[in-house]
């Protein structure tokens, strides 16, 4: 019986203790999951994953997205790893260098986004795209050439090794305490190091044959027409398309990704509403900007009524805009 006690008060210890030493862990309050459009590739073929943020809390909090950075270092890096499936143990084999080698004749920076509260944003990874890796961050990726076989990827987000990172985020260290600051509920609450997306399998198959039917798989016909502009690089028609006949972008199989815009255009009019767009044409991927304009003025009206109040002193009741217009006005 004695033995029994000590063992059962031994066990009450173990609970504590165990207890102790998770109070400080936290949930965090950002979530990445890591997705990949075709599982199986061939060495050097461009690879396109997406990666999924989301707001886990109950507040309306921004973060950071590469956006059009540059210099510096990558805040989202691809790790790519080896498994033995026998012991299950995986061993890292490669990952993209922290530092960007990248044009930097134009200023770049990473974008802010606000979510609300359960929301998300998704972003494109485009691994070997050499020829848009130096001017775009999200072809900046790239893998050596593996053996034949089956890798786990997974993705690491680290915003602090931008500057902008502490407008918007607060750190806290592997113990759950705060890193600096007192605890500011306006900022998003991640660990210091980062987080991590889940792991998501990449086959190399060198004897893999992509036929021409899987090419032609996608939600819109084999003959669609705004496809085939894309395809041929018809900037003009593709403008047309989108004003007269396409209504959703998206699910077109030549696009390969259609960004948020912004959070916020400017009140006065006119104004203009961009969202950057990947397409897939004969001669590889190419990222193309959509602008609308949002609200018109009537040129006319305006001097007519600015006329009539400088001589009369008079307000014609004419309407010298309109904020129900809403047309696309290019893309570049």
């Amino acid at each position: 019986m004695k033995l029994a006690g000590t063992k059962f008060l031994a066990l009450l210890v173990s609970i504590f203790l165990s207890g102790m030493s998770h109070a400080d862990l936290r949930m965090p309050e950002l979530a990445m999951e890591l997705m990949l459009k075709k599982s199986v590739h061939q060495n050097r073929e461009i690879i396109q994953f997406e990666v999924k943020f989301t707001n886990q809390t109950d507040r309306d909090l921004s973060m950071i997205i590469p956006g059009s950075q540059n210099k510096g270092q990558r805040i989202l890096q691809l790790q790519v790893f080896s498994v033995n499936n026998a012991t299950n143990f995986y061993t890292k084999i490669f990952e993209n260098p922290l530092d960007m080698e990248m044009d930097t004749s134009f200023i770049g920076s990473v974008y802010f986004k606000r979510l609300r509260a359960g929301e998300s944003v998704s972003i494109p990874l485009f691994v070997n795209d050499s020829s848009n890796a130096r001017k775009y961050i999200y072809s900046n990726y790239s893998f050596p050439d593996f053996q034949d076989g089956s890798y786990e990827v997974i993705a690491h987000y680290n915003p602090f090794l931008d500057p902008m990172a502490q407008y918007v985020f607060q750190a806290y260290d592997d113990h759950g305490r705060t890193v600096g600051d007192s605890l500011n509920p306006e900022k998003m609450q991640i660990n210091a190091y980062g987080i991590y997306s889940n792991y998501i399998q990449l086959t190399i198959d060198s004897k893999m044959r992509t036929s021409s039917e899987e090419n032609e798989q996608g939600p819109c016909s084999s003959s669609c027409r705004f496809c085939r502009h894309i395809e041929k690089e018809q900037w003009h028609r593709v403008k047309k398309d989108i004003i007269h006949r396409v209504d959703d972008i998206a699910k077109h199989r030549q696009v390969l990704f259609l960004f948020d815009g912004p959070d916020a255009v400017l009140s006065s009019l006119p104004s203009y509403y961009s969202r950057q767009i990947v397409l897939e044409t004969r001669n590889g991927i190419k990222y193309k900007e959509l602008t609308w304009q949002i609200g018109r003025i009537f040129s006319l009206r305006s001097f007519i009524h600015k006329w009539c109040f400088w001589a009369f002193r008079w307000n014609v009741p004419l309407r010298t805009s309109s904020t129900k217009y809403f047309h696309l006005i290019s893309v570049n």
